[in-house]
């Protein structure tokens, strides 16, 4: 049992995210994950920053966390799409809508899941979209998780593998913390300690090229929190 106040890991985790690194999290590129897109957000519809991380699932759509899309206009977004990079390259393309899981609560980050709806792009060589799980993540399965952590400076696509840990043992990770661990949450977390991947919000995590998960939050030095892609897929079908 871990005895941490909730709102002690929150600051824990926000202070944890620009720092957090790792040796086994390393630099890749569009080509090997072409479904890979950013969010940027804009405040005047020219200058663009950093926002979070999604997954392409089809020609107009984008997988990401609820969290990242919670209390903002459309307008207010854009989506980089095949670039290796989060401040250049590839093809930046407008928000239309924003589709909010029914019932996200940004308290707690329940049902953290969200689809960012584009006027459309062209696939290529650098935009793909992602093949979704159907099925229930295993435990201790080995997954790698994507994002856009600030390395040597720069943010590049990067990649880290990491391990599902039980609903169990996640439960019992938060049990003090008071975090309410919902059935469509994962916890994983690095191979050689407790502590999760916190460089990846809203990006995608991987088995075997497929899409399982989205990654919602990170609480250092617990597991990070993912969302289990097969608990929703049949509201992401209906509003993709």
């Amino acid at each position: 049992m871990r005895v941490i106040a909730f709102l002690a890991l929150c600051l824990v985790a926000v202070a944890a995210v620009p720092s957090s690194r790792s040796l086994d999290r390393r630099l890749v590129t569009i080509e090997q994950y072409p479904s890979t897109a950013l969010i940027l957000m804009t405040w005047d519809g020219i200058h663009m920053r950093f926002h979070c991380g999604g997954t392409i699932i089809n020609n107009r759509a984008i997988l990401t966390a609820g969290h990242c899309m919670y209390y903002r206009p459309s307008q207010e977004f854009r989506v980089r799409i095949g670039s290796s990079f989060a401040n250049t390259g590839g093809q930046v393309i407008p928000v239309g809508a924003i589709a909010l899981y029914p019932g996200f609560n940004d308290a707690f980050f329940h049902w953290d899941i969200s689809i960012v709806l584009t006027p459309g792009f062209t696939y290529s060589n650098t935009v793909r979209p992602a093949p979704i799980a159907g099925f229930n993540l295993a435990d201790n399965l080995t997954v790698l998780a994507t994002g856009w952590a600030d390395i040597e400076g720069d943010r590049q696509i990067n990649e880290e593998q990491l391990v599902t840990v039980s609903q169990d043992a996640c439960i019992d990770y938060y049990d003090d913390a008071h975090a309410q661990i919902k059935d469509d949450v994962v916890c994983t977390k690095r191979p050689d300690q407790d502590g999760g991947y916190c460089g990846g919000f809203g990006a995608g995590i991987f088995q075997s090229g497929i899409l399982v998960a989205v990654h919602s939050n990170c609480y250092a030095p617990l597991p990070s929190l993912a969302i289990r892609v097969s608990h929703h897929t049949a509201w992401i079908q209906a509003n993709a």
